[in-house]
C-alpha cells in the first residue's frame, strides 16, 4: 500500500484520523498511531513485519547495553550492533548477485529496510557518543514503526521525535498546514510525476536502446528531440516523485503533531553540485556527514585524507541507492565534480561574492547552467542499469550525423505536453517556498498591526487614568463651582479679548480718539492716497487756516468730497473687475491643459486608496485568509487527486468498452 493509492487516501487515512482524534489522551493517540503503523506494514507482508520487529528489538537492547556499558566495552558493543544491522542490509541489497541462493530469495528486500536501517544506525551511534538510551520499548517501537517515514523517508533521528512522543498538543495551524502539505504532495505525485514518467517512456522506447547494433545504424528510429525530452522528463519526474512522498509524509506527521525534517529545498535552483546536495535528500546527506564524514576527520584532516573520505562517502551513497554497478558509477560521477569544485574553491567563492552588475548576473546564469547540465547526465547514469543502453544513450547525446534533430511524432507529443512541462518546471523551483515566505511576512505584519490597535485601545499599556479619576477635575476652583455660567475655556484668544476689554474700561473716550488720530502720519497709513484721494486734502491741510474747523465745512466742499470718493470707488471696482476678467481668461486657458492632469491624479489617488484598503484588509484578516486559503487549496488538490485516481482505475475499462 502506497500513499498515492485509493485504498490509502479513501480508506486507511480517514479511518486512522477518525480513531486518532477520537480521544484527547496522548496514550490513546500513541496506541492508535502504533497499531495503524503495524496495519500499514501488514500490507507489505508478514515477513516485512517480522524483519522490522527483529531490527527494532535488536537496536533497542543494544542501545540499552551501550548506555550501561563502560568505556572499554562500548566500542565492542557498538561495532557488534553495527554489524548486526549492516550485514542483513548488504545481504538483501546484493542477494540477486549471489548464485547459490534460491530464486524465491533473490532480489527480495524487506519493505523500507534501507531507511529504517540508517535510522537505527544513527540511534546506536548517538548512544555510543553518550546520549541517553531509551528505556521504554513502546516509545522506541513507535519511532521504529512510524508509517509516514517507513517507505520513502526522510531518515528520521530518534532525538527529533523523542520529546513529541511523550508530549505533543493539537494545533489547528499544524493540522491545516499538514492537510495542505499531504494533498499537495498527492496531487504532485499523480498529476505531475506519473504523467512525466509516462511521457519519458512514450517519446523514447527504452527497449530500443538495448539494441547493440544501434551504433552502426545509419538512421535511428527517433530524433535528438526525443532523446532530450525523455531525459528532461525523467529529470523532473524523479524530483517530483520523491519530493511528493516527502510532502505527504511531513503532512501526515504535522496532522498527528510530529515535526518531521525537510528533505528537499528547491535542489534544481542550486548553483553548484555541493549546493545541490545541501538541498537534495537532505536527511541522507546529513546522515553521511554526521556519522561517516565527520568521524573520519571531515575537513580538519590534510587534503589527501579529505579526498579519501569523500570517495568513501560517494561510494556508499551509490551502494545505498541501488545494487547495480551504474549506481556506484553515479556516486563516483558526483565525487569527481565535487572534487573539482573543491580544487576551484577560491574561484567559486569569488563568483559567489560578486554582487551587482551584468557580469555577476551572467556568472550566476552560467553556474545554474553548469549545475543543470551535470545533473541531467547524472540522471542518465542513474536511470540505465544496462550498460549497453547507457552506452547508446550517451552516444546519441553526441549528435551523430545519422540522428535527426526533430521528428514529427515527437514534436506533436511535445506540443501536447508543453503545459505539463511548464507546470513541472514551475513546481521544481522555489515557488512554494517564496509564497510561504511572503505569507509569513504578511502574517507577522498583520499580528503587529493588531497588537498596536489593541495597545491603542487600552492606552499606554492600559495604565492611563480615566476621566472620573483624573486629578485635574478634582482641582477645580471654588468660583467655578458657584457659577457654572462663568466657566470658560482658558485659551490664548479668550485671554487676549479679556485683556482688551479691561484696558478699554479704564481709558476715557477722548483719550481713545486721541490715540487713534494722534498723528497725521498714522492717518496717512490708515487711508492711502491711491484709494482715498478726497482725504488727501484734509490730511495735508491739517494746519492750514483756510479750511478752519472740520464742522465748519460748506455744502459744496462736502459734495466735492463725496463725488471724489465715488470716483475712487468706481476706479477701484474697475481695476478689480479687470483683474477678475484676466484671471478668468487665464483659468480658461489652463483648464483644458489641467483637466487631463486632474483626471489622471484622481485615478492614481483612487488606485492608491483601493490598494491601501486592500492592504489593510489583508493585514487585518491575514491569519484567517491564510488558513482558509490553505484549507480550500487542500480540498481542491484532494478532489483533483481523486479524479486522477478514478481515471487511472476506470480508464482501461472505458477503453475496452469503446
Amino acid at each position: 500500500m502506497q500513499f498515492s493509492q485509493m485504498i490509502f487516501v479513501a480508506g486507511f487515512l480517514p479511518l486512522f484520523l477518525l480513531l486518532y482524534f477520537g480521544k484527547k489522551e496522548l496514550a490513546w493517540k500513541n496506541a492508535v498511531f502504533f497499531l495503524a503503523s503495524c496495519f500499514f506494514l501488514l500490507f507489505q507482508g508478514l515477513l516485512a513485519v517480522a524483519f522490522l520487529c527483529g531490527f527494532t528489538l535488536f537496536a533497542f537492547f543494544m542501545g540499552k547495553a551501550l548506555g550501561q556499558a563502560t568505556e572499554e566495552k562500548k566500542k565492542k558493543i557498538f561495532f557488534l550492533s553495527l554489524a548486526g544491522i549492516i550485514l542483513p542490509l548488504a545481504f538483501f541489497k546484493y542477494s540477486a548477485a549471489l548464485p547459490f541462493l534460491p530464486k524465491v530469495v533473490k532480489g527480495w528486500m524487506p519493505f523500507g529496510i534501507s531507511f529504517y536501517s540508517f535510522r537505527f544506525i544513527a540511534y546506536l551511534y548517538d548512544c555510543y557518543q553518550g546520549k541517553e538510551a531509551e528505556q521504554d520499548i513502546f516509545s522506541f517501537s513507535l519511532f521504529a514503526f512510524a508509517f509516514p517515514v517507513l517507505s520513502q523517508g526522510p531518515i528520521l533521528r530518534y532525538s527529533e521525535m523523542r520529546e513529541e512522543i511523550k508530549n505533543r498538543a493539537f494545533s489547528y495551524e499544524a493540522f491545516s498546514h499538514g492537510l495542505f502539505r499531504f494533498t499537495f504532495g498527492l496531487w504532485k505525485k499523480l498529476a505531475l510525476a506519473d504523467a512525466l514518467g509516462s511521457l519519458s517512456v512514450e517519446v523514447l522506447s527504452l527497449d530500443s536502446l538495448k539494441n547493440a547494433s544501434m551504433l552502426q545504424s545509419s538512421s535511428p528510429s527517433f530524433s535528438f528531440l526525443a532523446v532530450f525530452l525523455s531525459g528532461l522528463s525523467y529529470m523532473l519526474q524523479i524530483f517530483l516523485d520523491f519530493s511528493a512522498y516527502t510532502d505527504m509524509a511531513i503532512g501526515i506527521g504535522e496532522i498527528c503533531g510530529f515535526t518531521l525534517p525537510e528533505n528537499f529545498q528547491a535542489p534544481y535552483s542550486a548553483r553548484s553540485i555541493r549546493d545541490f546536495w545541501r538541498r537534495w535528500h537532505i536527511s541522507l546527506s546529513m546522515f553521511f556527514r554526521d556519522y561517516v564524514y565527520i568521524p573520519l576527520g571531515g575537513n580538519r584532516v590534510p587534503f589527501p585524507l579529505q579526498v579519501r573520505n569523500l570517495l568513501l562517502i560517494w561510494v556508499l551513497t551509490g551502494i545505498w541507492h541501488g545494487s547495480t554497478a551504474n549506481f556506484i558509477l553515479w556516486g563516483l560521477y558526483f565525487f569527481a565534480f565535487i572534487l573539482l569544485e573543491l580544487c576551484c574553491k577560491k574561484l567559486w567563492k569569488r563568483i559567489h561574492k560578486s554582487e551587482g552588475g551584468n557580469f555577476s548576473f551572467v556568472l550566476r546564469c552560467l553556474q545554474h547552467v553548469y549545475t543543470l547540465v551535470v545533473l541531467y547526465f547524472s540522471w542518465i547514469l542513474f536511470r540505465f542499469s544496462d550498460f549497453q543502453s547507457l552506452k547508446n544513450i550517451l552516444w546519441l547525446h553526441t549528435l551523430p550525423k545519422s540522428l535527426a534533430l526533430v521528428d514529427g511524432k515527437t514534436l506533436l507529443i511535445a506540443k501536447s505536453n508543453i503545459f505539463l512541462l511548464f507546470v513541472a518546471i514551475l513546481f521544481s523551483g522555489n515557488l512554494l517556498s517564496n509564497l510561504e515566505e511572503e505569507w509569513q511576512k504578511l502574517l507577522f505584519r498583520g499580528k503587529s498591526r493588531l497588537a498596536r490597535k489593541k495597545r491603542a485601545s487600552l492606552g499606554f499599556y492600559g495604565m492611563e487614568d480615566s476621566e472620573e479619576d483624573s486629578p485635574e477635575v478634582e482641582k477645580a476652583s471654588p468660583e467655578a463651582g458657584t457659577d457654572s455660567t462663568k466657566s470658560v475655556v482658558n485659551t490664548p484668544e479668550v485671554a487676549a479679548i479679556d485683556a482688551g476689554e479691561a484696558a478699554l474700561k479704564g481709558v476715557p473716550e477722548a483719550t481713545i480718539e486721541e490715540s487713534i488720530f494722534a498723528a497725521s502720519s498714522d492717518r496717512k497709513d490708515l487711508f492711502p492716497e491711491e484709494k482715498y484721494p478726497m482725504l488727501k486734502l484734509s490730511l495735508d491741510g491739517e494746519g492750514d487756516s483756510r479750511f478752519g474747523e472740520p464742522w465748519m465745512e460748506t455744502e459744496v466742499q462736502k459734495e466735492e468730497a463725496v463725488s471724489l470718493a465715488e470716483e475712487g470707488v468706481k476706479a477701484e471696482a474697475k481695476i478689480e473687475s479687470e483683474e477678475l476678467l484676466r484671471e478668468e481668461k487665464m483659468e480658461a486657458e489652463l483648464s483644458q491643459e489641467n483637466q487631463e492632469d486632474l483626471l489622471r491624479h484622481e485615478k492614481i489617488l483612487r488606485r492608491i486608496q483601493r490598494r491601501t484598503k486592500l492592504n489593510i484588509f489583508f493585514l487585518d484578516h491575514a491569519e484567517q485568509l491564510y488558513f482558509w486559503g490553505k484549507l480550500l487549496a487542500a480540498i481542491a488538490f484532494l478532489l483533483l487527486s481523486f479524479a486522477l485516481m478514478a481515471g487511472q482505475s476506470y480508464m482501461p475499462f472505458l477503453y475496452n468498452q469503446f
